[in-house]
């Protein structure tokens, strides 16, 4: 051995300490690191994540609001009832868990398609009814196996219903299951633990202050993973009630008009001084109640189907020509731009001719001299012929304009149509062609391209009931705290001041109210009420045959009452209703007397024939082509 061996031992051996030293300090520095990650950077995480082996955060979903009538009737309410939930993210395995409850509760194929809809979107920790209105039986057979079903639990829960059915389907609107794209127009996180959201209507527009705020229950949970008790109870705060204009003996008078015939369309009441939407009715219509958990296949179906179209909502976005109905709102601005004057007189032979075209008025007999009030009164076809060239198409369009028509109303509702005032623009970018006089001729008694909503036309005839202010249509009253029962108005918008001459005013309100008392609107007059009013039918295509156009006539009606104070102006459309205006007549007498006369008895059957003696048959022909059989009143 030599003397450098002991020393190379040494060296060895101090090496080897100093690594294991270095080991042994790097390994002390991590742990000491990870602690430092555990007690103080990750400190509230995994404080949560211990807290929630033996606690669940419940999200507790708040009564929506009521939707009441303007005398109290609950329009939406929520009754009580008991639902099957499940927490995708505590189910171990999800589709054998669905098989088993689907086996278990009876549920159908359409029950599990509602459920993988009602999941898109939301979180996994975000508890989806598979199943509501659960029954006793079903109940009890869930809890019984509570302990084999884990992320599955049965939860009292608030469910939406329309007491009415029917009546306010389209104006209340429903609530239904939330899903994807609802999320896109409203926070997500305001929605963890919902299980319905707003789809049309009042319940859509109003959704915001209708769903009220979400509580929180922090339960304490066994080792079994079962709810044992409450630790903290964070109280839902209800949504706020929702009092509206709308009155339930006014829309029920013309819902049971419309029904009791069979008609398809629309009325729209509202008070012309305000704009208060006091009925908004459609027919047919559809049992909202049908939506709020998810449509059957068989009622979906039912409704496609149907010819009526239940689910269109004709009174706001329904689109009709306006026929006669047009008439007094052009004769307020012929006047006002002196076009004519009040006393103005011209002759009807019985058509108009015009560039080698002829164009009839829905009496051929013709109605001798004729001024405005005659006009008016008898719907003088002939007469606005004349006053259309007289006013060209841009005072056409201008007198159109003015009265809310070809722009969307400012109504508390999602969607409504803007219908279509027609211009030579229009025409040359959608028709390729000009604007011809004769055009603007057909357009003088409401034909052609117009298209107008019965919502727009019950705001412009309350413009004229109300000396010529453009109101603003509005369903909601106030919003009700249910806690305190206070009451928030929703101010009404103010009206637009039109501007209209008195002179103006008056010679229209005088041909109106003529219409009424001895003209084509006769068989509305109720006794004891003033009513100024005009009627107006409108030709629409309804297919073809042997080459040409086949056309059938839309009732409509647009007044106001009591003439001199009015309280009430209505709009009706009847669609397909026939040669004659008079379909719409009861239906406009019967809302009216419903509001005017509340305590009165049930309206008098009206008789379904026209009250003129001028009843020639109309002329053959297609509207704008030669001979054209124009609207009559």
């Amino acid at each position: 051995m030599t003397a450098s061996d002991p020393d190379n031992r040494v060296r060895t051996f101090r090496l080897r300490l100093g690594v294991a030293a270095l080991i042994m300090l790097l390994a002390t520095v991590v742990v000491l690191l990870r602690v430092m990650d555990l007690e103080l950077l990750h400190f509230a995480k995994f404080r949560t994540l211990a807290y929630d082996n033996h606690v669940a955060l419940v999200p507790v979903a708040p009564p929506r609001g009521l939707i009441l009538a303007d005398h109290g009737e609950v329009l939406a309410e929520n009754q009580p009832t008991y639902a099957l939930e499940i927490i995708p993210d505590q189910v171990p395995d999800l589709p054998a868990t669905l098989r088993r409850l689907r086996k278990l509760l009876g549920l159908d194929a359409e029950d599990m398609h509602r459920f993988h809809e009602r999941r898109l979107g939301k979180p996994a920790f975000d508890p989806v009814v598979l199943k509501a209105g659960l029954t006793p039986p079903q109940i009890a057979a869930v809890a019984v196996r509570a302990l084999e079903l884990p992320g599955v639990r049965v939860v009292a829960m608030l469910h939406r219903h329309y007491p009415y059915d029917t009546l306010f389907s389209h104006v209340v609107g429903y609530v239904g299951p939330i899903t994807a794209a609802d999320l896109k127009h409203f926070r997500a996180h305001t929605y963890l633990g919902r299980n319905y959201i707003g789809k049309s209507g009042l319940e859509r527009y109003y959704e915001r202050q209708l769903r009220g705020d979400m509580g929180y229950q922090i339960k304490d949970i066994d080792a079994r993973g079962l709810q044992v008790g409450t630790l903290r109870d964070i109280p839902a705060q209800p949504g706020d009630n929702l009092l509206t204009h709308l009155r339930l003996r006014v829309q029920q008078a013309g819902a049971e008009a419309f029904r009791g015939k069979g008609y398809r369309g629309a009325a729209v009441a509202l008070d012309p001084n305000t704009g208060a939407v006091l009925a908004m009715v459609t027919s047919p219509s559809f049992n909202a109640n049908w939506f709020v958990d998810g449509i059957s296949t068989a009622h979906w179906q039912s409704l496609l189907h149907n010819p009526g179209r239940p689910l269109m909502n004709r009174a706001d976005n329904g689109l009709y020509p306006p026929g006669s109905c047009a008439k007094p709102f052009y004769s307020v601005q012929a006047i006002q731009d002196g076009v004519i004057t009040p006393d103005f007189h011209t002759f009807c032979a019985g058509n108009y001719q015009l560039g080698g075209h002829t164009y009839w008025d829905w009496n051929r007999r013709g109605f001798g001299n004729t001024g405005l009030t005659k006009a008016l009164a008898w719907s003088v076809d002939v007469f606005y012929y004349k006053l259309a060239v007289k006013m060209g198409i841009a005072r056409q369009d201008k007198a159109l304009w003015r009265f809310g028509f070809g722009s969307t109303p400012p109504v508390d509702l999602p969607g409504g149509a803007s219908g279509l005032v027609p211009t030579p623009a229009w025409k040359r970018k959608h028709m390729h062609a000009p604007w011809y006089t004769g055009d603007s001729v057909i357009l003088g008694i409401g034909q052609g391209y117009l298209l107008v909503t019965p919502l727009q036309l019950a705001r412009a005839v309350s413009a004229l009931a109300n000396g010529g202010k453009l109101v603003r249509p509005q369903v909601a009253k106030a919003f009700i705290d249910p806690r305190t029962g206070r009451q928030v108005p929703i101010p009404a918008a103010r009206p637009i001041n039109l501007h209209i001459s008195a002179e103006a005013m008056q010679a229209v309100h005088k041909g109106m109210e003529a219409c009424v008392n001895t003209g084509t609107c006769r068989s509305i007059s109720i006794p004891g009420i003033s009513i100024a009013g005009k009627t107006g039918t409108a030709q629409v295509p309804v297919g073809y045959k042997h080459g040409r156009t086949i056309y059938n006539n839309d009732s409509l009606f647009i007044g106001w009452a009591p003439v001199h104070h009015p309280k009430i102006a209505v709009a009706v459309v009847v669609e397909y209703g026939g040669h004659n205006a008079w379909q719409a007549l009861p239906i406009a007498r019967a809302v009216i007397q419903a509001y005017l006369e509340p305590d009165g008895k049930t309206p008098e059957k009206v008789a379904e024939k026209s009250a003129t003696h001028y009843d020639a048959p109309l002329a053959n022909g297609e509207k704008g082509s030669v001979n054209p059989r124009p609207a009559h009143p």
